[in-house]
C-alpha cells in the first residue's frame, strides 16, 4: 500500500504471481483513475501460513487507485536494452539502471531507498537459480500458474 511504500506508488504486473492472488483476479478489468475495494479471502491472499504481522486464515482488504496501465508483455527487445553490457544476463545494478531511467521518463521522484527495495524484489521473484542474474530465459519466460 502506499501508507507502507514511503507514499510512492506501488508497480507490479498482474498475471505472473508477483502479487497475491487476489490482487491477479481482483483488479482486472479495473480502468485508469478507478478507485477499488479489494477484499481478499484467505485462499487468495496468504492462506494458512500468514505473512509478517498478517495471522494465518486473514481476510485483507484493500483500497486500490489506479494510477496508471503499461502494457507488460516481456520482450527480448526490452531485455536486450537492460542489458548494458551483452552479456545475456541481467545484474542488480543493470535492473536499477533501467528503473532509474524509466522512472525519470515519467516523471517520478528518484528514491534511492525505493529503487533498491524494487530491485530485491524483482530478484527475489524473477531470479530463479538464485544466481544473482536474471536471465534472458528468466526474463522472458511466461508463468502459467494461474
Amino acid at each position: 500500500s502506499h501508507k507502507h511504500n514511503n507514499g510512492q506508488p506501488v508497480w507490479f504486473t498482474l498475471g505472473i504471481l508477483e502479487v497475491l492472488k487476489g490482487w491477479d483476479q481482483g483488479l482486472k478489468g479495473m480502468c485508469v483513475g478507478e478507485k477499488r475495494k479489494l477484499t481478499v479471502p484467505p485462499a487468495l491472499g496468504y492462506g494458512k501460513e500468514g505473512k509478517g504481522k498478517i495471522p494465518p486464515e486473514s481476510t485483507l482488504i484493500f483500497n486500490i487507485d489506479l494510477l496508471e496501465i503499461r502494457n507488460g508483455p516481456r520482450s527480448h527487445e526490452s531485455f536486450q536494452e537492460m542489458d548494458l553490457n551483452d552479456d545475456w544476463r541481467l545484474s542488480k545494478h543493470e535492473v536499477k539502471v533501467y528503473l532509474q531511467k524509466e522512472f525519470e521518463k515519467h516523471g517520478a521522484v528518484v528514491n534511492e531507498s525505493h529503487h533498491d527495495a524494487l530491485v530485491e524484489d524483482i530478484f527475489d521473484k524473477e531470479d530463479e537459480d538464485k544466481d544473482g542474474f536474471i536471465s534472458a530465459r528468466e526474463f522472458t519466460y511466461v508463468h502459467d500458474e494461474l
